[in-house]
């Protein structure tokens, strides 16, 4: 039992390490994301120039910005639901199982009552 709570905190714990991870690579992949943009550049001025209408360019646009804030978004919401696990499922087990020690456990001589 107790090895079941312990993988479900340290699940919850690593997805709390791993989201600032994730977060620091969206904020380092948008720039990346504007350079290629910017080196894109001529190639759909040659592409406008030879005919491509307006609106293609405009949807090009459209979904890489839909992408790329659909990929923050979705690092945000990991962390909303790590919050919650954490908050409703893991504080409360990690209670009972504590209070459980507490009750069942055998009494040690050795030990130091704090």
């Amino acid at each position: 039992m107790f090895a079941l709570i312990r993988a479900l905190f340290f699940g919850a714990l690593g997805l709390l390490i791993l989201i600032p991870v994730g977060i620091v690579l969206a904020i380092v992949g948008l720039p990346i994301v504007a350079i290629v943009g910017v080196l894109a550049l001529p190639v759909l001025i040659v592409l406008f120039i030879v005919g491509l209408p307006i609106l293609l360019v405009f949807a090009a646009i459209a979904a890489l910005l839909g992408a790329t804030f659909g990929v923050v978004m979705a690092f945000l919401s990991l962390g909303v639901v790590v919050l919650k696990v954490a908050l409703l499922v893991l504080i409360p087990v990690l209670l009972v199982g504590w209070i459980l020690r507490r009750l069942f456990a055998p009494s040690d001589p050795y030990r130091l009552r704090i």
